[in-house]
């Protein structure tokens, strides 16, 4: 996932190429920096919703001055979201397991000093069906975990809307800004070639929390396309931080194409959801992951050789060492993933000759 803002990370070419006016609204920044720092539940969202409102009134909604505020909007309703899980998990597995039958102890105390309260104050007004409810999840563990259940139900609904709605202005920003990049004259190209990635990468991110693999996987290798371009585009004796980023994006959007199609499921064939496009047969899923993989990896060797060049040259590089460092990891991840799929397709493998001959 990145977290790099849509105004644009060239700063000597942001002074030159015109960008969207809404990139440089103080609002945009500072949902932008919010995001950036994990705080997009704090605020992000709001800003976006109302900027996208904004520029989509004065511009018009297919207008590519719109574009950047839909994707923020979407981004900062998938980055919030996810902040929000995590934290609930975070605070889920600190917290003590309940022992049933001190909660039945509890539960029954709780029972006579209700009553005790009732008998000693006859004025009380008459308990309603929502009070009553609530009375009884605390007094009986299955009432309470039919409650939980309920809540938890329909906290996953408003998540699916949520993450819905942010693939949806995602896919409307995207849509603009692919149809901008047709313009040879555009005002905005030069944005434009950096801004597309970018959203293919937020709409992967989505389509992977919606569980939608093969999509996502779509999504990351349309990127990859685009940014495998813009590093080709440098020449080989380059020394800028700018180049490292190139390396560095190629080589994040392949592990995470790598990473989606592990996730689909082993055994049937990789069809996007929409188009129903075939991605790789089911027989070919492993090694086509294995290209990836490899792909990936010879990446990493050329961002960290490329890393420890430009270092020695003097330049700071502290900004991307902690991003390039965070590859190795998701390559590893990746390759724990893939030597389990190869063991799997070896053990099927295997099996295959035995159920023929046993049907012998």
């Amino acid at each position: 996932e990145t977290e790099d803002s849509m105004s644009g990370s060239k700063e000597e070419e942001a002074k030159q190429c015109p960008v969207p006016i809404v990139t440089q609204d103080p609002r945009f920044k500072a949902g932008c920096n919010l995001i950036q720092k994990g705080l997009a539940a704090h605020g992000a969202v709001e800003i976006f919703e109302s900027l996208a409102e904004e520029v989509g009134n004065k511009f018009g909604e297919s207008s590519i001055e719109a574009s950047p505020a839909y994707f923020e909007y979407g981004n900062a309703l998938l980055r919030a979201m996810n902040r929000r899980k995590m934290e609930a998990e975070e605070e889920n597995d600190a917290g003590p397991t309940a022992d049933p039958k001190e909660a039945a102890a509890k539960a029954a105390e709780k029972r006579l000093e209700q009553k005790q309260e009732s008998e000693n104050d006859d004025s009380k007004p008459p308990a309603s069906k929502a009070d009553e409810t609530d009375a009884a999840s605390k007094e009986s563990p299955t009432a309470a975990a039919t409650v939980e259940t309920e809540n938890g139900d329909k906290d996953g609904e408003d998540e699916k809307g949520e993450l819905k709605l942010a693939l949806e202005m995602m896919e409307n920003a995207y849509s603009i800004m692919d149809e901008h990049s047709s313009e040879k004259d555009g005002k905005y190209q030069e944005w434009v070639k950096e801004a597309i990635p970018r959203a293919l990468l937020g709409i992967g991110d989505t389509l992977s929390t919606l569980d939608r693999h093969a999509d996502a996987a779509d999504a990351y290798s349309r990127a990859l396309e685009w940014y495998q371009e813009h590093l080709d585009s440098f020449s080989k004796d380059t020394m800028s931080m700018e180049y490292l980023k190139a390396h560095r994006r190629v080589c994040e959007a392949t592990i995470l194409v790598s990473e989606e199609l592990l996730f689909c499921p082993a055994g049937e064939d990789v069809v996007t959801n929409e188009t129903k496009s075939l991605i790789v047969k089911a027989a070919e899923r492993v090694d086509y992951i294995t290209g990836y993989y490899d792909r990936a990896r010879d990446s990493l060797q050329d961002t960290l050789f490329f890393m420890a060049k430009l270092a020695a040259s003097g330049t700071d590089i502290a900004a991307e060492k902690d991003e390039v460092c965070h590859l190795s990891t998701m390559i590893m991840g990746v390759g724990m993933g893939l030597a389990e799929a190869q063991e799997g397709e070896a053990n099927d493998s295997a099996a295959e000759p035995a159920k023929k001959k046993a049907k012998l």
